[in-house]
């Protein structure tokens, strides 16, 4: 039992100092003026306990004993001045001040610095790392989660920051005032110290159980939080139309609750120990001035400069303690933050795609998929042998009943997973051996969920490109939108609203083909592009599609069959499989499953 114990808890700290090291790279050099800062500062604070010994026996004119480590320090003082004692040392007394103020002052410079490079390290590392990992870990990992590793928990690592570098100087000033304590009078550091480490037993434990349990149950709050944000507003129209409201209303009280219902328990114990520390320490001072009281009965009025410098020591301890113990609560409850994000940039499961090297340059010939077999899951093919020809050129559909796996052909080639057996190939090449970006800047993709962000109208459709006016008005052109952008009030500047609310349906789907022209692509992807739309819409997108599939290779996914009647080849899917193929004339004197969909049609 014991054994395990120390086990787990030497594995613990060794996975703590993997995690302090992590966020450490690149900022050692500040690590180490922090340290010799600290130090520093530990040394003038007890230089003015130092100061204080002769200062009080010469204000209470007694000849007591000098500490007899600090004697040579005071000969050589005085040996620089024929000042009197109160003066001389007043004056070296205020000078340490000043430094003392100075030096801490460069500290709380050096530790922001150290904070906002961290921070600004952190939060790019993530945004970095989410551009670099596979689709997967989007469709694995909630929204909410995401959000708050990304804009809460980095945040979080600068109040951990901020608060650790103050506890660190803190903590080296206490020690300090200890060993110098330690040669005015063992018995008044004895009380000392043995205050402190009650204290600090007590902190560390409940700053273990207490603030790191609290910690973990806000940061799970704060993810409940923002995925019912975020999900009520990207659904807020459909959510409307049911009146559902109250029931989302409903769910944010839960993921509230997550947190709160626990607040007040868990927050008190960990305030207990900053209430009890005056307490401790009050009757540390009471028990410290009695014990020498009998101690010294004889001489106490002679030791009254030692009570001095005891009390005084005490009185900069207690306050640092305090400190200590509200900021280690607070370093323990921000540590699940910085666990949460150092699993994300060292997790290697979602970074298993690898990008080829081969340059894509143009479509030269068909692209061929050739037996790919692929599953999200271990043992669960979605696909299971699929076999199909995109003709260079030519107008490919692919047809079939939901979950049949349409969509995930789509993703393949645009490389969000990779197949599992199998291959698919364009210009002959395997599609892993090709640079992803080379080929995917003469990719154009629609989806039937059109992304439009809060921008003008011109950046929805350069999308992070950089093309003239002249590109962007041609394919809006090209795709049957330019008519209508012309009679906004600011035609191409004119905002387009979050998520595009300020547009129909058609009107998105439109700006996505524009988005897709302007690149110029080889190769059209369109899944689903009509699916959402009602039929004017639908036959506004479909004149579109048709004018500009004339002299591009293109691939449709289709919900509804109508629209790819003049496709140069269909295959049709089921469970996974590629059941049918030929033209649509073909397809329905063959009266199998085509047929069937496109009767079910009406």
């Amino acid at each position: 039992m014991f054994n395990n114990w120390i086990t787990n808890n030497l594995q613990k700290f060794h996975e703590d100092i993997q995690i302090l090291r992590f966020y450490s790279v690149g900022v050692g050099h500040l690590l180490i003026a922090l340290l010799i800062l600290s130090v520093l500062l530990g040394f003038l604070e007890t230089f003015q306990i130092v100061l204080l010994y002769p200062i009080m026996n010469a204000t209470i004119d007694f000849q007591g004993t000098e500490i007899a480590l600090f004697e040579p320090f005071y000969t050589i003082v005085r040996s620089f001045s024929i000042l009197p004692d109160i003066v001389l040392f007043s004056l070296l007394f205020i000078l340490l001040v000043i430094l003392t103020f100075l030096v801490s002052l460069t500290y709380n410079i050096v530790s922001l610095y150290l904070t906002k490079k961290v921070v600004l390290k952190t939060k790019q590392g993530i945004f970095d790392r989410l551009i670099r990992n596979d689709y997967q870990y989007y469709v694995e990992n909630k929204r909410g989660d995401i959000l708050y590793n990304v804009v809460t928990a980095p945040s979080n690592i600068s109040h951990f920051l901020e608060t650790g570098t103050f506890l660190f100087s803190e903590a080296v000033i206490i020690l300090t005032v200890g060993i110098t304590l330690f040669f005015v009078s063992v018995t008044s550091v004895s009380v000392l110290l043995g205050c402190c480490l009650i204290f600090l037993l007590v902190i560390r434990e409940i700053g273990k159980k207490i603030s790191i349990r609290l910690g973990r149950f806000q940061m799970q709050s704060m993810q409940r939080e923002n995925e019912v944000v975020s999900n009520y507003i990207t659904g807020l129209r459909q959510i409307r139309s049911v009146n559902g409201d109250t029931y989302w209303s409903e769910k944010y009280t839960v993921a509230l609750n997550t947190y709160w219902d626990k607040y007040i328990r868990l927050s008190f114990f960990r305030q207990l120990p900053g209430a009890m520390l005056p307490f401790l320490f009050f009757i540390g001072i009471a028990v410290g001035v009695i014990s020498l009281y009998y101690l010294y009965q004889e001489r106490f009025l002679f030791i009254i400069p030692l009570m001095g410098i005891f009390i005084f020591s005490a009185l900069k301890v207690i306050p640092r303690l305090a400190n200590i113990s509200d900021q280690y609560m607070v370093i323990m409850n921000h540590w699940p933050n910085l666990e949460s994000v150092y699993q994300l940039l060292s997790d290697p499961r979602y970074q298993r795609l690898r990008n080829g090297t081969r340059i894509f340059s143009t479509l030269s010939s068909d692209i061929v998929f050739d037996n790919v077999v692929f599953s999200y899951y271990p043992y669960q093919n979605l696909l299971e042998g699929i076999s199909l020809i995109i003709k260079r050129k030519n107008v490919t559909a692919l047809v079939g009943h939901s979950g049949s796996g349409k969509s995930t052909v789509v993703s393949l080639l645009l490389r969000y997973y990779d197949v599992d057996a199998g291959s698919i190939r364009v210009n002959g090449y395997d599609l892993r051996e090709y640079d992803r970006a080379s080929l995917l800047q003469k990719v154009g993709y629609v989806s039937q969920d059109t992304f439009v962000y809060n921008v003008t109208v011109r950046e929805n459709i350069a999308f992070g490109g950089t093309y003239s006016n002249a590109e962007i008005i041609e394919a809006a052109k090209k795709a049957n939108i330019h008519s209508f952008i012309e009679n906004l009030p600011k035609k191409y500047d004119s905002i387009a609203g979050d998520h595009g609310i300020k547009l129909s349906g058609g009107e998105k789907q439109r700006f996505a083909i524009a988005r897709a022209l302007v690149r110029n692509p080889e190769i059209l992807l369109l899944d689903e592009a009509t699916s959402n739309l009602d039929n004017e819409s639908e036959a506004i997108v479909q004149d579109s599609i048709n004018r500009i599939s004339e002299n591009i290779t293109t691939f449709i996914i289709a919900h509804r069959l109508s629209t790819i009647r003049k496709a140069d080849a269909i295959y049709v899917m089921s469970a996974g499989k590629i059941v049918e193929t030929g033209t649509h004339e073909e397809l329905m004197e063959k009266r199998g499953a085509y047929f069937e969909l496109y009767e079910s049609e009406g």
